[in-house]
């Protein structure tokens, strides 16, 4: 074989080397794509925001725009809900999370249960089947409910100050674990750093998790 036989073979070669090649995915872009694609909606879900008593409608609003933008979900907001005395615990000074949380479904009858019903309130809530001394939210499976507290969203860790901004941050990671749950149906996790974190006991977890499933 003559030279410039040899040669063309060779450039033939890593040709045909390049296109192959560069017809293939990194792994690492192939992880990352799959990472970041928004899951599917469960069939025929929906989604309401609820203010309960005075809560601020316009921080409803910020967070339906958040969601649109993020997920492409549309979501309405309902009339204000005007919480029931009883539900408050007096000896406590909070409100029963669960029983805040069921009592959503009563209260807007309108609504079936595709219609994820997502209530908020600026009281402090706690849970009676649970030993703690607050909570930043809970679900009720058998309703298809939850509720959002913002009553300790601002407060201060590690040496960081209190501001509206990181409050912000705080409230769309707890409403988007919700809407990972019962919206997209997916599971709580173990990572500590996603959103759907099954250990957030506190400031600390919460500001520690990131705010993506």
């Amino acid at each position: 074989m003559n030279r410039s036989l040899a040669f063309l073979l060779l450039l033939v070669a890593v040709f045909a080397g390049w296109r192959v090649y560069s017809s293939v995915k990194p792994v690492e872009q192939v992880e990352q794509s799959s990472a970041t694609k928004t899951p599917s909606a469960k069939p025929g879900a929906q989604i309401c925001f609820v203010p309960l008593d005075d809560f601020p409608v316009d921080q409803l609003e910020g967070l339906r725009t958040n969601y649109r933008q993020k997920y492409d979900v549309e979501i309405s907001i309902s009339k204000p809900v005007l919480v029931q005395p009883d539900l408050r615990d007096s000896s406590r000074r909070q409100f029963r999370a669960e029983d805040l949380a069921a009592s959503l479904r009563s209260a807007l009858p309108e609504f079936d249960k595709n219609t994820i019903l997502i209530g908020f309130t600026s009281e402090d809530i706690y849970p009676v089947s649970q030993d703690w001394r607050f909570a930043f939210g809970w679900r009720s499976s058998a309703t298809t409910s939850a509720v959002v507290s913002t009553a300790r969203l601002s407060l201060p860790y590690a040496g960081l100050p209190a501001s509206a901004e990181r409050s912000s941050t705080r409230l769309r990671k707890i409403v988007t674990k919700d809407i990972g749950i019962f919206y997209f149906g997916l599971p709580q996790s173990s990572n500590p750093k996603s959103v759907l974190y099954n250990q957030i006991m506190g400031i600390e977890e919460l500001d520690n998790v990131g705010e993506d499933f």
